[in-house]
């Protein structure tokens, strides 16, 4: 088991990094005061607040203009014209905002690039950070993408020169990092049977010493009570027989209810055993929330989510508490959190996903952050059995590294954003029409078609990256092949698809 401590003397040496909203603020300034304007898009309207508060301290008496959809079209259309007339130089929303008219764009930010949040879902699928590099470079503007961790697609434009790395020197790092933890089976195996519980002895102790001296973060994989139950005799997954959907509590006592019909499985019994007794599968944020009370029922325990029915906690006080949160759902705590558990850490490291890695990090960083430093007693500890490169990743605070190693293979592999893959799903009969009226050229791969879901496939068009814009050209000109003849069926183009399973 490795951990970061840092000696207390060394750390109170090195200055601490400034909280993120205000380094973008401080970019913010320096770039207004060159006489040009600022883009910046994140992935959340509670991100979004931090940044306009933080750009209100350091610009006073500059507009900002805010473009979130929960503002509602009238006050979104308000702020788009001064931005278009060119009353207002400074712009901060979330995925729409990427294509706000700054005039005489100086700097675009994103943070968080990893957020699928930042993905458009509609045709033609554009990410932001993808929107706001085609931008900057028209536009001869800068770009900065920022995050806890550092994405691959980010690490490709560094490799490519394109970009150049903004990282702080590793004793800044050990000073306002908080100290990890990782136990594997081997340093649990002391605590005999006990070490096999969702939340072992040590995380306990980890808790239950923090809780003396402030807040402590949990963060769970999923909301709700039993989100995935089984059968508890020979552990089939419990479905639903209207839909064959997987069934989960929503609290003791009730029956299971599908997930996909709604439906209620009032005398359900297994279809493989006969057994009609159930086990938890997966343990959501309310069950963590009970478990957590009755162990500590002095502290009271608070559950955030963006499902669910607790809705998403914004702040939290630095008094004692339990706060269980689902990712990207953690409240912020003043002065930081104690400590922080994360918890299930295999249920997205262990996804059949490319992304689950990376995306597995990002969450642990988001938590993890959010944690006081190593020689304010911050602790972080990993649980659940991760998988060991994203893990000791966490362990080294190194997103860099984690980035650096996750391209590397992705390039062996001939894997997105290494080389340039296309996505063609729909009826088989659509997707073989697209193919026929496809002109191929020399170093364009195709794999498949295979049964996708719903009865449709799925093919991938794989070529080197030097080739993606010939890619796009020909995809779109076998589409509007297809489409002028009124061929029946439709077809799902993406390219680099980020769920490649």
């Amino acid at each position: 088991m490795r951990d970061t401590s840092v000696d207390a003397r060394e750390a109170s040496s090195v200055p601490r990094p400034a909280p993120w909203p205000a380094t973008i603020a401080e970019a913010a300034q320096a770039t207004l005061a060159s006489g040009r304007g600022v883009l910046i898009v994140l992935p959340t309207n509670r991100q979004v607040d931090d940044v306009v508060a933080a750009l209100k301290d350091a610009l006073p008496g500059e507009p900002v203009a805010r473009l979130v959809a929960d503002d509602g079209p009238a006050r979104r259309y308000r702020a788009f014209l001064r931005v278009l007339l060119g009353d207002v130089r400074v712009v901060v929303g979330t995925r729409a905002a990427a294509f706000a008219p700054v005039a005489n764009l100086g700097l675009a930010v994103v943070f968080d690039d990893g957020d699928d949040r930042l993905e458009e879902p509609r045709a033609p699928y554009p990410h932001t950070r993808q929107v706001l590099a085609l931008r900057a470079d028209l536009e001869e503007a800068a770009l900065l993408v920022g995050g806890f961790a550092r994405t691959v697609e980010a690490q490709l434009l560094v490799e490519q020169g394109w970009a150049h790395p903004v990282q702080a020197p590793r004793t800044v790092v050990r000073a306002a990092a908080p100290r990890v933890l990782a136990p594997s089976d081997v340093d649990l195996a002391r605590e005999g049977p006990a070490a096999a519980a969702r939340i072992p002895p040590p995380a306990w102790e980890v808790a239950r010493s923090a809780l003396e001296r402030g807040p402590v973060l949990v963060q769970v994989a999923r909301a709700g009570y039993l989100p995935v139950v089984a059968c508890a005799r020979c552990r089939e997954p419990a479905r639903c027989a209207a839909c064959h959907g997987p069934l989960r509590l929503d609290r003791p006592g009730v029956a299971p209810t599908c997930s996909w019909c709604g439906r209620h499985a009032t005398n359900w019994h297994c279809p493989t055993c006969g057994h009609g007794a159930l086990r938890a599968a997966r343990v959501g944020s309310s069950r963590t929330a009970e478990e957590l009370g009755r162990a500590f029922p002095s502290v009271p325990v608070v559950v955030s989510g963006a499902s669910g029915s607790h809705g998403v906690v914004e702040t939290v006080d630095d008094r004692p508490r339990v706060v269980v949160a689902t990712p990207g759902a953690e409240p912020t705590a003043a002065g930081g959190y104690a400590a922080a558990l994360i918890l299930d850490a295999a249920a997205t490291t262990s996804r059949p996903e490319l992304w689950a890695s990376a995306e597995a990090l990002r969450r642990w960083f988001g938590a993890a952050a959010l944690v006081r430093g190593a020689a304010d007693g911050g602790t972080v500890m990993l649980l659940g059995r991760p998988a060991p490169i994203p893990a000791q990743a966490l362990v080294r605070w190194d997103p860099a590294g984690f980035a650096t190693r996750e391209l590397g293979e992705r390039s062996e592999l001939a894997f997105p954003p290494a080389v340039r893959m296309a996505s063609l799903q729909g009826s088989p009969r659509a997707v073989r029409s697209l193919l026929d009226h496809l002109d191929r050229f020399e170093g364009l791969e195709l794999l498949g078609p295979v049964e996708a879901e719903d009865g449709e496939v799925r093919a991938l068009l794989r070529t080197p990256r030097r080739s993606g814009a010939e890619l796009a050209r020909r995809l779109a000109q076998a589409s509007a092949v297809r489409s002028a003849r009124k061929e029946e069926g439709s077809v799902r183009i993406q390219v680099d698809p980020p769920d490649l399973w």
